[in-house]
């Protein structure tokens, strides 16, 4: 059970910001922006928040959240060397990211066993958990979308419009399906050959990316989209119990 009846998970992600709001241990509700949503109608009793953009950034967005909800505790979260029953691979832990940290937590607990976290946003990152919660390490590679921009900013004639994306068989026989195709196998090619590593783990899925991608391997899968946010709920309510 919650230490806190009404709580609001701030995640800041590099491009968008999602607000997951629970009451209890059930979500209920999420909203993703480009800036602070305002007028929520939801009134938390204490905001969990978890950012992976500069000091800077970070200090402006908190200050907008906590004009926009004045009366409200705060926890800002921060990888560690150990939370929940995790451990941390890295031997400097704040350096690991801390969706990536939310993420291993929230899919250990769900997983209670050894477990591959996979979230496929704008990167794709792969972090591995063995069953006795230690953070093996894990992968961070472009996404799709920047893996298709990279190679569109970065040539004078590979050029296609949005409308020529569209699926096909056999081997791709248009630039954009060369591009979009070739994009995925590679993505596709990188999570076999570790799926190949660690066949007797379970995985975890989260990420804009993730239905897409992982529904062309013949891996199972646990899809949790909030992954990040039960894993700053979990981490912030312990942090909350140990301050009292």
């Amino acid at each position: 059970m919650s230490v806190a009846s009404k709580v609001l998970v701030v995640d800041a992600g590099n491009t968008s910001i999602k607000l997951t709001a629970f009451e209890g241990d059930s979500v209920l509700w999420v909203q993703r922006g480009d800036n602070c949503p305002a007028n929520t109608g939801f009134d938390p009793d204490v905001i969990y928040f978890a950012s992976v953009r500069s000091k800077e950034q970070s200090a402006l967005l908190h200050a907008d959240i906590q004009a926009e909800y004045p009366h409200s505790g705060w926890v800002t979260l921060a990888s560690q060397a150990e939370a929940c029953g995790v451990y941390n691979a890295y031997l400097e832990p704040e350096r690991l990211g801390v969706d990536r940290w939310l993420g291993a937590i929230a899919a250990y607990h769900l997983a209670k066993d050894g477990v591959v976290v996979i979230d496929a946003g704008t990167a794709i990152k792969v972090d591995v958990v063995n069953k006795e919660g230690i953070h093996l390490g894990g992968y961070i590679t472009p996404g799709l979308g920047m893996m298709e921009e990279s190679l569109l900013s970065n040539t004078a004639r590979i050029r296609y419009d949005s409308n020529e994306v569209v699926g096909g068989e056999g081997l791709p026989n248009s630039t954009a399906r060369a591009v979009t195709e070739g994009c995925y196998e590679m993505v596709l090619g990188f999570l076999e050959r570790i799926h190949l590593q660690y066949k007797e783990y379970k995985w975890v899925a989260t990420g804009g990316d993730a239905e897409s991608l992982l529904g062309r391997l013949s891996i199972p899968v646990e899809r949790q989209m909030n992954l990040v946010a039960i894993g700053a709920k979990l981490v912030g309510d312990e942090q909350l119990r140990g301050n009292k």
